[in-house]
């Protein structure tokens, strides 16, 4: 197969897990990189952001020489977000919701990829099958999800993905604020737009 084109098809994989062999390689993401929570309530839709966001491909060092096939590349994707960086634009919900994630006890939400299957969307697009680790609130569940990746002209590449989520599989309390007047749904999703600069890829690479 040619090379450029089995780069290009490596650069991809690399952005897959935006989300072995004798060493991996850790790729973090840009810092444009963003995840939140939105949810719906009696009085209103709500969202809360992550301010703070720690999430890392890591690849296989030997195979990133282009040795197997591109989606071998990939090893392990880990998410993690502090609870108290979560931000909803009201401090009282902020709390509430500190309070019900159990921010104490539990301080981080964490996943991490365990496997995935990629089907090509076109030259530059493919989606993600993945299955992984979730935990929230120290309650572990397996979870499955598809990420949608693409490769901007930039080189740049992006991962998107929403994952709806039952709050009381994972034990928690739905949140209320002002009072009790304000109750939330079970039901939120968790959204992420992640994004892998050029100059990361090509490091990586590189090595």
């Amino acid at each position: 197969m040619h090379t450029t084109y089995l780069k290009s098809l490596a650069l991809l994989a690399l952005a897959a897990g935006f989300a072995g062999g004798q060493a991996t390689t850790r790729v973090a993401v840009g810092a444009d990189s963003k995840l939140w929570i939105e949810g719906t309530s009696n009085l209103h839709d709500w969202s809360c952001k992550a301010t703070a966001l720690d999430a890392a491909i890591e690849v296989d060092a030997a195979a990133v020489q282009l040795a197997v096939a591109p989606p071998k590349l990939l090893k392990r994707v880990a998410v993690k977000v502090p609870v108290k960086s979560l931000k909803c634009g009201h401090g009282a919900m902020d709390d509430n919701v500190y309070k019900a994630l159990k921010a104490d006890e539990t301080p981080e939400i964490s996943y991490i990829m365990a496997t995935f299957e990629a089907t090509p969307g076109g030259a530059s697009e493919f989606t993600l099958h993945t299955v992984g680790t979730l935990t929230i609130a120290g309650q572990e569940k397996s979870i499955s999800m598809d990420v949608a990746a693409v490769r901007l002209p930039d080189g740049t590449v992006k991962a998107t993905g929403t994952l709806p989520l039952m709050m009381t599989d994972f034990g928690i309390k739905p949140p209320t604020a002002i009072f009790g007047r304000l109750k939330t749904a079970n039901e939120v999703k968790v959204k992420f737009d992640l994004a892998v600069g050029p100059k990361a890829i090509a490091a990586a690479v590189e090595k």
